[in-house]
């Protein structure tokens, strides 16, 4: 879970400096908003403009939490996707699932 919540603060960080940390904050919550869809446990997910916190993701099971989190990470690729391009979507989805889980 750790490794996780390192992707998605170098994916703030990164992408917020191309598009902008408001934008990319949209960006999470409408992934999360997609995520929550799927899973209801997404909403122990919490965003602000200091990025996207999964401490209370402990409190489950950490298989599931886990499947909510990769979900979530792969909802913001498909967000970014639309947003700023498919070979960039494609480059972070290549990266995530190289992810061992």
């Amino acid at each position: 879970m750790n490794f996780h919540q390192k992707t998605i603060d170098e994916l703030f960080i990164s992408v917020g400096q191309v598009v902008g940390i408001h934008v990319f904050v949209i960006v999470l919550e409408r992934a999360l908003w997609k995520t929550q869809l799927k899973y209801e446990e997404a909403a122990m997910i919490k965003i602000s403009e200091d990025g996207a916190s999964l401490k209370e993701m402990f409190e489950i099971e950490q298989d599931r939490a886990i499947l909510v989190v990769h979900e979530f990470l792969i909802n913001i690729v498909n967000t970014l996707g639309h947003l700023v391009g498919k070979q960039l979507a494609k480059q972070l989805t290549e990266e995530l699932d190289a992810i061992d889980m």
